[in-house]
């Protein structure tokens, strides 16, 4: 964890809830199977369950809610910001409102899996 900067306690809780979807697919009798290393997949699956946290960029480091209209800026420890620069398109987790609205647990998604995945709020 440290060579690669990664809290160890995050990776506890990685384990914890890998574990626990590992249970609900057998309990399910669902068959356990990597993306590997396709991330669209892993990102559109986010998309999925958050189309409605859902942000189009308006400026750098600034979005806004696609449902609400409401304004949100990346949190600084969030991993998209300060890549230099700014997906069109993202979701995000939750809000923390200190001076500014703050999305934390961000990654940028395509428009097209909103218009699939939520089609009653996009198109």
């Amino acid at each position: 964890c440290s060579t690669y900067f990664i809290q160890s306690k995050a990776m506890k809780k990685v384990r914890e809830v890998r574990s626990q979807l590992v249970d609900i697919c057998k309990q399910s009798n669902l068959t356990l199977q990597s993306c590997g290393s396709d991330w669209d997949t892993v990102r559109k699956a986010i998309c999925s369950g958050y189309f409605y946290n859902s942000g189009k960029t308006k400026g750098i480091g600034e979005y806004v809610n696609l449902r609400t209209g409401m304004p949100c800026h990346l949190h600084p420890s969030s991993a998209l910001y300060g890549m230099g620069y700014c997906p069109d398109y993202i979701c995000y987790h939750e809000l923390v409102f200190t001076t500014k609205e703050y999305m934390q647990c961000v990654t940028a998604v395509d428009p097209v899996w909103l218009a699939e995945l939520g089609p009653m709020f996009f198109r």
